[in-house]
């Protein structure tokens, strides 16, 4: 399943919205990574809301994303086993969004009354908010395949429902049975790459089975889940969650091992940046990626480094136009550029890289230099030298070339 395009009217702040996530010249298997950014308030995560509130069908959103009662359309365009086909809601009701499209519902909840029900794809939804109830395993639970899509654009990875799955695939791969056990060491393998990109200098060690507790390595110190920092257990959690559908996708098609991980779909996150690192904010995407390389992401940010982290990605921002806001396709403008460059752009609104104390001398030193006032120049570049000596050392270069040539 791939998404092609969103279509908004008066949702949120926006009159009038639209995002082509896949070009006639990108690739439908390889979609580029979407990327939205722009100010807070603008509208970012009422788009991923808006996709949510389509898919979600008979389920509620958090809040009402409606801008005009009487007069509101959200229309997403999608391909599915080379057809194309449309999601339209036109009206709404306790922030339930009314489709026309039946079928589709059907098959995304898998209503088991319905025969034809299909399982080939994925779905998944990041917020920034990390859960908070226990690790605590009581006993060892099997997930239940059937169960792939309840809860998935809720946003809700519970840390007893990702510790669990650990300790189901450590008991699958000491299975008696061959295939049981096939099966449970290839999903161990992919969870120990997942735990080992997540972690710095660390990786999976083993389940201990007197208690249940998954247990990890992090510098050289073996320590259970709940003492990581919210940015190692914001990645495991999201990551071994996904796994866990992966694997309900492998039962129920009775798909081979080697297509494990592989299944399409489409994975939606919320301000990507919350609780990492810089380091952890350029390798994120590209990490998702390599252990799920088939997925659709579409994501919100307000990071440089994510934004620049993506190769080829489609860049959305959504711009405050006062009592509305607007998005615009800046693909051409950001995608594919250094860091630095996106920092200093519009985009981010940062046009000096140093404080405002520092900015203000360097702004007066430019004045004094155009006025040719020598002594205001010279008070300054002093205090730019004993703020930060060795920055401002260039300063000295007019006198460092006067001793020079006086020898």
């Amino acid at each position: 399943m791939r998404l092609l395009n969103l279509e908004l009217k008066n949702i949120g702040p926006f009159i009038e919205g639209n995002i082509n996530f896949i070009s006639e010249e990108d690739n439908i298997q390889k979609p580029p990574v979407t990327i939205i950014t722009g100010e807070n308030g603008t509208g970012k995560t009422i788009i991923i809301d808006a996709i949510r509130g389509l898919l979600l069908a008979r389920y509620k959103l958090e809040r009402d994303i409606i801008r005009n009662d009487n007069d509101f359309s959200v229309s997403l365009k999608y391909a599915t086993d080379n057809k194309t086909e449309f999601l339209f809601s036109s009206s709404a009701k306790k922030n339930q969004f009314h489709l026309n499209s039946y079928e589709f519902r059907n098959r995304f909840l898998a209503n088991q009354e319905e025969p034809d029900a299909t399982w080939n794809w994925v779905v998944d939804y990041w917020t920034s908010k990390l859960s908070t109830d226990s690790f605590e395993v009581k006993n060892l639970v099997a997930p239940i395949p059937e169960n792939i899509y309840i809860n998935s654009l809720n946003g809700i990875q519970k840390n007893v429902e990702v510790a669990q799955l650990i300790c189901f695939f450590d008991y699958l791969k000491n299975s008696d049975n061959n295939a049981e056990r096939e099966l449970g060491i290839r999903f161990f393998e992919i969870l120990k790459k997942i735990i080992k990109l997540s972690l710095i200098d660390g990786e999976f060690k083993y389940v201990a089975r007197t208690t249940l507790k998954p247990i990890v390595s992090q510098t050289g110190q073996e320590i259970s889940l709940e003492k990581l920092s919210s940015g190692n257990l914001y990645l495991i959690q999201r990551m071994v969650s996904l796994l866990g559908k992966m694997y309900s996708i492998h039962i129920l098609n009775k798909s081979p091992l080697e297509e494990l991980c592989k299944t399409q779909g489409i994975l939606l996150i919320d301000e990507a940046e919350n609780h990492l690192h810089p380091k952890w904010q350029k390798t994120f995407i590209q990490s998702i990626q390599e252990i799920f390389p088939n997925l659709q992401l579409i994501v919100t940010t307000h990071s440089p480094f994510i934004v620049s982290s993506v190769e080829n990605a489609k860049i959305f921002v959504c711009h405050s136009k006062g009592d509305h806001a607007e998005i615009t396709d800046e693909t051409d403008i950001y995608s594919n550029k250094p860091v630095e460059e996106i920092l200093l752009s519009p985009l981010f609104g940062v046009t000096h890289p140093f404080n405002q104390n520092i900015t203000e001398l360097l702004q007066k030193r430019k004045s004094a230099i155009n006025a040719k006032d020598e002594v205001q120049k010279t008070k300054i570049e002093k205090e730019l030298k004993e703020i930060n000596p060795q920055y401002f050392n260039f300063l000295n270069i007019d006198n460092i070339l006067g001793e020079i040539t006086s020898e």
